[in-house]
């Protein structure tokens, strides 16, 4: 199967996150071409490969992409193949890493099988962290190892920040803004921002560095002749296993005056072992790349205690943007790499 016609194939097929149906059915055909038997739950699709005993390794991508958007000068649904890159939505991704992934694991199977076997899922709605992969994976096996599809280069991601979102309310009391009085919220939310600018985070994780927090929005008032009694802030934070949400939720209390509520605290950070057979295979598949640590949120979230790794073709500062492309020297490489991290993976499980 040719990879840059197949990835053409699915990046003209639109799949904004949850209408991925019309790219699911194209994927299963690929499957069933590619000599496998896919199954279908939900709009999620597994295949296994399997060469006999031994461990089980998860190859996960996704098929979902964000909306087309605004900004391009290529059509985002056509493909276009210029100056060897293919342009289009989803083609970074990563509906790249997924048809790297499938190809990439049957020429593994292809001859001479490595002992064990690949699960092979393609999750739908990443971007919105929906009924994908968090669904999927209580019916399947358990891994031994994983590795999640993302553009990173074909570098190997041991650590992946997590996700901690914070709501704060400021109160106070309205009056007629022309008479004045009143406790105007909106002025005690601005020192709780100016507060939170303030929040060092001193202990630094050596892949990912330290936590980063910021307000992100800010909600107050409804009239303009009103003193608000309502100001709401949004923090987005980062976090890293060296400190944990516990210790910065009560920081964060502890430093502001309005009322802390928490928006979501599931997407926790997560890290492997580099000395983990997963990472040591993804770097000999790609002895040029390192391992490092993404700042980026993936379906690895939902991985936790199963060694991963986040390796992919393409650049992760492509994903979202108009104009997004994918090389075809890098979707080649992405077939190389997996193909290479499968059969290093199972060589370095088995001594």
């Amino acid at each position: 199967m040719n990879a840059v016609e197949l990835l053409r194939e699915v990046v003209r097929i639109p799949s904004e996150s949850r209408n991925e149906d019309a790219v699911v059915a194209r994927l299963e055909s690929a499957f069933l071409e590619l000599g496998l038997t896919p199954k279908k739950t939900g709009r999620n699709l597994t295949a296994t490969l399997d060469g006999g005993a031994g461990p089980l390794l998860l190859l996960n991508s996704h098929t979902d992409t964000v909306p087309v958007g605004q900004g391009w000068t290529k059509d985002p649904l056509k493909a276009d193949v210029e100056g060897g890159k293919i342009y289009g939505r989803g083609s970074n991704d990563a509906k790249g890493c997924l048809v790297a992934m499938m190809i990439g694991a049957q020429k593994a199977f292809a001859s001479n099988a490595p002992k064990g076997k690949v699960l092979i899922a393609a999750s739908c709605e990443e971007e919105v962290l929906g009924q994908g992969l968090e669904v999927l994976l209580p019916t399947l096996p358990r891994p031994d190892a994983a590795v999640v599809g993302e553009p990173t280069g074909l570098k190997a991601a041991v650590a992946q920040k997590g996700l901690l979102l914070l709501e704060i309310i400021a109160k106070g009391r309205s009056a007629h803004a022309a008479h004045g009085g009143g406790v105007n919220a909106v002025e005690a939310a601005a020192r709780d921002v100016l507060a939170l600018s303030n929040i060092k985070f001193d202990r630094e994780h050596p892949a990912l560095g330290a936590t980063t927090l910021h307000v992100t929005q800010i909600t107050g008032g409804e009239r303009h002749n009103v003193i608000p009694d309502r100001c709401k802030l949004v923090v987005d934070i980062r976090t890293t296993p060296s400190v944990s949400p516990d210790e910065i939720i009560a920081l964060v209390k502890k430093t502001v005056e309005g009322e802390v509520t928490i928006r979501s605290n599931r997407l926790g950070s997560v890290e492997t072992d580099p000395a983990h057979p997963v990472v040591q295979a993804a770097l000999a598949a790609n002895p040029s790349g390192r391992a490092y640590g993404s700042p980026t949120l993936s379906d690895w979230v939902f991985l936790k205690g199963i060694p991963t790794v986040k390796a992919g073709p393409g650049d992760s500062k492509r994903s979202h943007t108009p104009d997004e492309y994918l090389e075809v020297a890098e979707l080649e490489a992405g077939v190389a790499f997996y193909e290479n991290l499968i059969r290093s993976y199972f060589d370095k499980a088995a001594s």
